[in-house]
């Protein structure tokens, strides 16, 4: 029986969602992420748990060599598709973010977005992001997030929507990661989207019992105030950027 909290169970089952999806395709932390990195033509690039690849095409437009890496095959197929369909040129390698398949300091540039919540061990993803990076390169990430007393509740029914989440973490605690794997000129900056309940549920059916179990406990009384508003569940985003 396929593991639900291994995120391949849920990606391959639902990549075709992912590549048509508006939000990764076209949110607003995507033009946000690649704009506060400046990538440069002839830039080497990496997307970390690229899914589809929206990030990486958007890197590659601007004329960056891009590797991309995902642990789940049908997502990197997908992406390497999207990438033909525009004329671009992706490089893309099976590996988890936690053990990337590269040499130190061989880039300049690494992105990951709406994806470390799935992440096995955080540190270690930043500790190898670092490790790859040219010294004065480029880390770029955008992920959901809450505040220290709200991320709780978060992780709670992003575990119920999809079995695969680990865990999203706190502004602080990104910060104080971040240090620890010697980044620095931090950058963060916080956003919001809102999101009609059953939007945030795709591409997982309301009715199946995952999909039941998540809408039951956004609807209950003890949900934190700062994900809803006027019957919208508000996705809480950070995005950083940091230099190696």
């Amino acid at each position: 029986m396929p593991d639900e909290r291994d995120p391949r169970t849920f990606f391959a089952a639902h990549h075709q969602a992912y590549v048509v999806s508006p939000g990764h395709a076209h949110g607003p932390d995507l033009d946000r992420l690649v704009i506060g990195l400046a990538p440069k033509p002839g830039e080497r690039a990496v997307d970390v748990a690229t899914g589809a690849g929206h990030t990486a095409l958007r890197l590659a437009e601007h004329g960056a060599e891009v590797s991309i890496v995902d642990i789940t095959q049908e997502m990197l197929e997908d992406a390497l598709t999207l990438a033909q369909e525009h004329h671009l040129t992706l490089t893309a390698l099976k590996a988890p973010a936690e053990a990337l398949p590269f040499s130190d300091k061989s880039f300049d540039l690494v992105t990951c977005r709406r994806a470390a919540h799935h992440f096995t061990d955080i540190a270690e993803f930043l500790s190898e992001a670092h490790r790859i990076l040219r010294t004065g390169g480029r880390l770029g990430i955008s992920d959901m997030t809450g505040s220290q007393s709200g991320i709780p509740w978060l992780n709670r029914v992003e575990s119920l929507r999809d079995p695969s989440h680990r865990r999203a973490l706190a502004p602080d605690e990104w910060y104080t990661l971040l240090i620890e794997a010697d980044f620095h000129d931090i950058v963060i900056e916080l956003s919001e989207e809102l999101i009609n309940p059953l939007a945030w549920l795709a591409p997982v059916d309301p009715m199946s019992p995952n999909g039941r179990q998540a809408l039951a406990h956004i609807n209950e009384k003890t949900a934190p105030r700062e994900f809803f508003r006027a019957g919208y569940f508000i996705k809480r985003r950070i995005l950083i950027w940091a230099q190696a």
